[in-house]
């Protein structure tokens, strides 16, 4: 494990919730969030390429295996999250089509708002970045029937040119074609680079001046810049944490929140949901209010998720990851702790 990634992976799946709670609250709502703010998904997509790159750098899947272990730990809580929304949803009489509870439950991008390209979310909304993860992990499966050598080079490539010729040919209509041809695939490239760098070179002048990188980072992302700036913010924040003496740190609670921030992101909305439609009801919006409700989510999502984390998606997904490990001719996955996410990913 490397435990400053899985640092990383809880603090911003703790961005994703402020940013979502926010939304929540009128009178405190950021104004362009996701386009001058950090918003915690470009961390988390960073994590997912370098972690895929790092996990496989000792280990020989073949393109199934490697697809068999990614859906036992993405699937199944996505699944229930999402059926989950489907019964909530039902009660205020909104209903889903089963095309799109389909499309939702397959990782199929689609326009939830007819004649709104945009708005290109499944039944559960904040699951729209699986979609970029599923994708990824069907291309880096592919990958890995050519010699190891050639993984990152072949798909970076691969994704570089996605973008391309979304930047050349686009903006596209199709949900399918604006999800595969995104920008956000660069952040998904960049985790793979770092990842093949630093596999190469872990020796101690890797980024010697790494503190002081941080804090500039620290600087890009929470003063409102332009979106290039952000996401060069979080790569340099992100790199500069794979320094020798910073793997050395330790943080149980730190450790903790990483481990459950796949279910923090896939369920802290209906806490939000919950605890906003009591909040407006029995406070007045001030100031004071707003942010005594923005600590109070923060605390209870982060309860959530992790009650959900070690009863249900640790148990859930070992006892898949264990049937995969005693199926015939499955190579044995490593038993170590489920880390999906937005980017597993964890992401």
């Amino acid at each position: 494990m490397i435990r400053p990634i899985q640092y990383l992976r809880g603090l911003a799946c703790m961005v994703v919730v402020l940013v979502h709670a926010l939304s929540m609250i009128p009178g405190v709502v950021i104004e362009e969030i996701g386009t001058r703010f950090f918003s915690g998904i470009e961390m988390l997509f960073l994590i997912s390429g370098f972690v895929m790159v790092v996990t496989l750098a000792k280990k020989d899947r073949t393109p199934l295996e490697f697809l068999k272990i990614r859906i036992a730990r993405i699937v199944p809580l996505y699944w229930i999250a999402t059926l989950a929304t489907i019964a909530l949803r039902s009660f205020d009489h909104l209903y889903y089509s089963p095309e799109n509870i389909a499309k939702s439950l397959l990782f199929v991008p689609y326009a939830a708002v007819p004649g709104q390209p945009g708005s290109i979310w499944p039944v559960l909304q904040q699951g729209w970045t699986l979609n970029y993860e599923m994708f990824f992990y069907v291309l880096f499966a592919l990958t890995l029937t050519a010699p190891r050598r050639y993984l990152v080079p072949a798909l970076a490539s691969v994704l570089i040119a996605l973008v391309a010729v979304g930047r050349l040919f686009g903006p596209f209509v199709n949900p399918l074609a604006m999800v595969y041809t995104s920008a956000l695939l660069l952040p998904l490239t960049a985790g793979m680079i770092v990842a093949y760098l630093w596999l190469r070179d872990r020796a101690q002048n890797w980024l010697r001046w790494s503190p002081l990188f941080i804090v500039f980072g620290l600087y890009c992302i929470v003063v409102p810049h332009s979106r290039g700036v952000i996401l060069g913010g979080t790569f340099i924040i992100f790199a500069s944490c794979l320094h020798p003496k910073l793997l050395a740190t330790q943080s149980r609670p730190l450790l903790e929140l990483g481990n459950a921030s796949y279910s923090i992101y896939l369920f802290h909305h209906f806490v939000l949901l919950l605890l906003s439609g009591i909040w407006l009801r029995m406070f007045p919006l001030t100031w004071v209010s707003s942010a005594l409700f923005l600590l109070l989510a923060l605390i209870l999502c982060v309860a959530a998720g992790w009650l959900c984390y070690v009863f249900i998606e640790l148990p859930l997904t070992s006892r898949l990851l264990n049937l995969l490990r005693n199926s015939p001719r499955q190579s044995p996955p490593q038993a170590a702790t489920p880390r999906a996410a937005c980017g597993d990913s964890g992401s």
